[in-house]
């Protein structure tokens, strides 16, 4: 994908995104409370999909390997074939791989994938352009392609901790809410016990998975599918 308008830099940041669903509990959806430390400085106290940035040679190939209907800044749909995570050796992939050690890194599932404890089932959804603003109001953006997996959650949800080193709080939400939660700004709305004063609602993530999430959209997760 290119920007076609000339209005931002040819090589953007490649970000990888798992909107996490549970399979045995339809209609809800993991998000995390991003911790601050020092090499996450950008965005702390954001509600968040697990994320993780990629090296641009290792994007480039998660990317190759999809097709995507439009080319420029926005949100676009794609296509992809379903990939397994948790089945170590049998059917590993470029996207496997990458999804893999997103799990780990943030969500702390080494050790789970590795002993097959956690199972669970991708889908790549969407491809998104867009300059990204700092929450923390520097005003200094980052042109970001994000790259947004659905994630169901097969076997072993109960591995998913409360919190990792990357995210003070990980909760599950109620899918449904996420588009209303983005638009007012509320963390409250999903989760009572979050802290509306230091956690904020917003970023590309969150942006994505509110136009997955949104009722009718037809994602696996969504209990009205079937």
């Amino acid at each position: 994908m290119k920007c076609g308008d000339g209005s931002a830099p040819d090589a953007p940041v490649g970000v990888l995104s798992a909107v996490v669903t549970d399979a045995g509990r339809p209609g809800w959806t993991l998000l995390g409370v991003r911790r601050p430390s020092p090499l996450t400085t950008r965005h702390p106290g954001v509600l968040s999909t697990p994320t993780i940035r990629l090296p641009s040679e290792i994007f480039a190939v998660l990317v190759g390997d999809l097709t995507v209907a439009a080319e420029g800044p926005g949100l676009h749909r794609i296509d992809g074939r379903d990939v397994q995570l948790g089945r170590g050796r049998r059917g590993l992939s470029s996207a496997t791989y990458a999804l893999e050690s997103l799990l780990a890194a943030k969500l702390g599932l080494a050790d789970a994938l590795t002993g097959g404890q956690l199972r669970a089932e991708a889908t790549p959804r969407f491809l998104a352009l867009d300059a990204v603003e700092d929450p923390l109001g520097t005003q200094l953006s980052e042109w970001t392609l994000m790259l947004t997996y659905e994630v169901r959650i097969v076997a072993g949800v109960a591995e998913i901790p409360p919190a990792t080193a990357a995210y003070s709080r990980l909760v599950w939400v109620p899918a449904a809410k996420v588009p209303l939660a983005l638009a007012h700004r509320d963390p409250l709305l999903l989760d009572e016990t979050l802290d509306a004063i230091e956690v904020c609602v917003q970023g590309l993530c969150v942006r994505v998975a509110a136009e997955l999430l949104s009722p009718g959209r037809g994602f696996t997760g969504d209990p009205g599918v079937r």
